[in-house]
C-alpha cells in the first residue's frame, strides 16, 4: 500500500503542469513564457492561440499575426532559434486577457500515401493566463519640488540686521 501511494505521489509531480500567470497593465508590454525542450536543427514552428483565435505564428522568417494583435505580438526570431519561444505582446488592452496556449507544428508526411500529403500535430508546449487590469501610475509634475526651494518657506533676515533691528528698539526712544 505504502508502494502505491509512493507511486500515486511520483505521478502526480511529474504529470501535473505548473499554472502559469502573467499580469499587465493596460498599455504595458507582456511576455508569455515558452521554452522549447527539444531544439532541432530545423526552424521550428510555433503557434499561440487563445480559445477564441490564433494569435500569432512563425515558421522560420515568415510570421502571421491574428488580426486583433497586427503589430503587437510576435516571437522575435533569433529568440526562436535558440528555444524561446515565448509571445510578446506590446501595447496590451483589457480583451487581452485570457489563457493562451502555444504549440510546436509538426508536420508528419504519410509514407503508405501516393500523393505525399503531410499532416500537421500540434504539440502543447506551455498554457499561459494572462490577466489585464487598469493600473493608477502617478504623475510625477517636474515644476514641483518635494523639498523646498530658495523661494519657499519663511525668508530669515540676515543676522546682523537682526542685531541691529534689537539695538535700535531698545535703545532709541523715539520707537519706544
Amino acid at each position: 500500500m505504502a508502494y502505491f501511494l509512493i507511486l500515486c505521489i511520483v505521478c502526480n509531480l511529474i504529470c501535473v503542469k505548473t499554472k502559469i500567470i502573467v499580469s499587465g497593465c493596460v498599455g504595458s508590454m507582456a511576455a508569455l513564457p515558452c521554452e522549447l525542450q527539444h531544439k532541432g536543427p530545423e526552424r521550428p514552428h510555433i503557434r499561440w492561440f487563445t480559445d477564441a483565435e490564433i494569435v500569432f505564428e512563425r515558421w522560420g522568417k515568415a510570421a502571421y499575426k491574428g488580426k486583433k494583435y497586427e503589430g503587437r505580438a510576435d516571437v522575435p526570431e533569433e529568440k526562436l532559434c535558440k528555444g524561446n519561444c515565448s509571445l510578446v505582446l506590446q501595447n496590451l488592452i483589457l480583451t487581452d486577457a485570457a489563457v493562451y496556449r502555444s504549440y510546436k507544428v509538426v508536420r508528419r508526411t504519410k509514407r503508405c500515401d501516393t500523393s505525399k500529403r503531410s499532416d500537421l500535430d500540434l504539440n502543447l508546449i506551455s498554457s499561459v493566463t494572462l490577466s489585464v487590469s487598469v493600473c493608477l501610475i502617478k504623475e510625477t509634475n517636474k515644476n514641483i519640488s518635494p523639498t523646498p526651494s530658495g523661494d519657499a518657506g519663511m525668508k530669515c533676515p540676515h543676522l546682523l540686521v537682526m542685531v541691529l533691528s534689537l539695538h535700535l528698539m531698545f535703545t532709541c526712544p523715539a520707537l519706544q
